[in-house]
């Protein structure tokens, strides 16, 4: 027999260990109809180089059975390797998945794909960083594929905070999420479902939990829901790697961009960016020993990078991303969630994965010390009337006149530059202190701007209409502090040369 169902089971060295822990879960709650394609299918493929015809005619059985899924499209297949999801190496992301088929010569191909990427770079530049020897045998899982409302990942356990559970989720799949491609809503639950109001997450974190009790130790999981809450995987959460400390490395002169720790650790070295649609092959012939790995997506296919990267910077802001995981798991610092517009390829940078910090050393920021610009400002009617005006809009709550003010403020700083550059200086160091300092301290004193600025970084909706005004406010800030904005990008080459 080459084919098994996934309600019947078998062991690890049959069906693998995904789908092996899948048909346990699928005793006791909603798990997607499918079957496994066995590793003695894979043996098989091996051997001959494709499928043989037997093993097709087995699938297509299983298949139109109407007690699976009924020759009915669309399906997904999924990795199922004798190694993958251990407690000890998760695999994550690492294998194939194929999603979308919608036809029967598509499954097989989908079959075989996931058969391929048993013995890919990607596989064994992971396991050598894992210290795993052998070969992995593969299984591969059909499944009926969901259409979800919403999809995430639930971890029973928050590595950060063990008494709470921590839940990502994306409207629509949660492929995008998992794969490191969408930033996710993040919320942290009590492990008390009596205590959770939100009706999906009090019904997710119950599941959790059982599926906790079920396995004896906490478990990372992956849902979906489009009415029906349904169980796609459920993993334990693997060990944290290495935890390096920062040591003797020193930032007070450093420009800090924050950031959410991914994985912890503290790795100091040259930035490289790599593309979100740079090939993999280029983008390691680029990649140096011991640099940081800064990208706006983390695609699987750089996994490769990760035995070569000191650290990993990224866009994206998800904790339970597979390679947010594949990183606490190879003990690479990595911080996710930053504003890498601000990085320069090249750049030296400290990456702090335990403080959720970047550190760049760059001639354009490292004029950005608080202390600097406290000290080298001094208060002259120019400066009174530019902080009179501002405190005003900002009492207001007024993007539209602070953005009247800063620009005007910059104006002010290249019209003195000709004729006078200490007074040209001034208002510059002044208006950066007004942003940066004053502003998030004034309005601290009225909102959890922490809280705020935070999800206004994660891509989620202001709440009241406060709120909308602080988002606002939060990302016009941004855009000038940065100097992201149109009409102060010439500022530091004006005052600095670069």
């Amino acid at each position: 027999m080459f084919v098994r169902s996934l309600s019947a089971g078998g062991s690890v060295n049959e069906i693998g260990n995904k789908a092996h822990r899948l048909s346990i879960l699928a005793r006791y709650f909603n798990v997607p109809t499918g079957f496994v394609v066995t590793t003695r299918a894979y043996d098989l493929w091996k051997e001959e180089g494709k499928l043989p015809q037997e093993v097709v005619e087995e699938v297509k059985d299983y298949f139109t059975s109407p007690y699976l899924l009924e020759g009915e499209f669309p399906v997904v297949v999924r990795s199922s390797a004798t190694v993958e999801d251990s407690s000890k190496a998760s695999f994550a992301g690492v294998f194939e998945s194929v999603t979308g088929i919608n036809s029967f010569n598509d499954l097989i191909e989908g079959i075989e794909r996931v058969f391929k990427s048993a013995s890919s770079k990607r596989v064994r530049t992971y396991m050598e960083r894992m210290g795993l020897s052998g070969q992995s045998r593969m299984a591969a899982i059909v499944q009926r594929e969901i259409t979800p409302e919403f999809a995430g990942v639930l971890f029973t356990r928050s590595s950060t905070e063990p008494e709470k559970a921590l839940v990502e989720f994306v409207r629509g799949s949660g492929e995008e999420l998992v794969g490191g491609r969408k930033s996710a809503e993040r919320v942290l639950l009590p492990r008390n479902p009596e205590e959770v109001n939100d009706e999906l997450m009090r019904e997710l974190l119950t599941v959790g939990l059982e599926v906790e009790s079920l396995f004896g130790r906490p478990q990372d999981i992956e849902w979906a829901y489009d009415g029906t809450l349904w169980i796609l995987q459920s993993r334990d959460i693997t060990v944290l790697g290495q935890n390096r400390e920062a040591g003797d490395i020193k930032t007070e002169n450093w420009y800090a961009l924050k950031g959410i720790p991914a994985s912890p650790g503290v790795a100091r070295g040259r930035a490289r960016f790599v593309l979100d649609d740079q090939p993999p092959e280029e983008a390691e012939m680029i990649f140096g020993e011991g640099e940081v790995l800064v990208t706006y997506v983390l695609h699987a296919e750089h996994y490769n990078l990760f035995a070569k990267a000191a650290g990993i910077v990224t866009k994206v802001d998800s904790i339970l991303s597979h390679p947010a995981i594949i990183a606490r798991e190879l003990g690479i610092p990595c911080v996710v969630g930053v504003d890498v517009e601000a990085i320069r390829d090249g750049d030296e940078v400290i990456v702090d994965g335990n403080k959720g910090a970047v550190y760049v050393r760059n001639p354009k920021r490292v004029l950005k010390g608080v202390e600097l610009w406290k000290s080298s400002y001094r208060e002259d009617e120019t400066v009174r009337e530019l902080k009179e005006e501002y405190l005003k809009a900002l009492e207001k709550l007024s993007s539209e006149e602070l953005e009247n003010v800063i620009v005007g403020a910059f104006s002010l700083v290249r019209e003195h530059y000709l004729m006078d550059r200490e007074k040209a200086f001034n208002v510059y160091y002044f208006i950066n202190w007004l942003m940066e300092e004053e502003t998030p301290r004034l309005l601290a004193k009225r909102f959890d701007v922490i809280d705020i600025f935070s999800r206004a970084d994660r891509g989620e909706k202001p709440r009241t209409n406060e709120e909308e005004r602080l988002f606002e406010i939060y990302r016009l800030l941004k855009a000038f502090i940065n100097y992201t904005d149109e009409r102060v990008r010439d500022i530091p080459r004006l005052l600095f040369g670069v």
